[in-house]
């Protein structure tokens, strides 16, 4: 991805390289931990396949890759000939995981300092720290 484009696109006044450093992978590691062990994400197997996935497909700097028809079958394991228009799978549960990561930071996840947000219409996350207008997003540079 283009970097003036993410300076553009992410937080005026800072550039990507700031934005990378801000939020390290072990942090995002860390929160995505939380998240997996969370009463909101407990008994999500699913969910928690999904959520693993497209974080650390983020990290790796893959996220150009993070397509439907990808995840239904790196997730989902649907076949390669998998058709998302007769098939809503991954759709229908980035609604659920949006719904309980919303109820995870509204609960028990209200005070963690970094949150992981998949937006509408992306299966992209991006990390977002509280308190801060700061949106971290990636590619990341591997640092540890």
């Amino acid at each position: 991805m283009n970097k003036s484009y993410l300076n553009d696109w992410l937080a005026p006044g800072l550039t990507a390289e700031e934005i990378e450093g801000q939020v390290a992978q072990k942090e995002i590691r860390a929160a995505l931990n939380l998240l997996c062990n969370s009463k909101a994400l407990s008994g999500s197997e699913k969910l928690i396949r999904f959520l693993t996935f497209v974080v650390e497909t983020t990290i790796r700097g893959d996220s150009i890759h993070l397509k439907e028809t990808v995840i239904g079958m790196s997730v989902f394991g649907r076949a390669p000939d998998y058709d998302p228009k007769a098939d809503t799978i991954v759709r229908s549960q980035a609604w659920r995981l949006r719904f309980k990561l919303k109820e995870y930071y509204e609960s028990e996840g209200a005070s963690q300092p970094l949150q992981i947000v998949l937006r509408k219409g992306s299966y992209i996350p991006i990390f977002v720290r509280r308190g801060d207008d700061t949106i971290a997003s990636m590619p990341f540079r591997r640092t540890g």
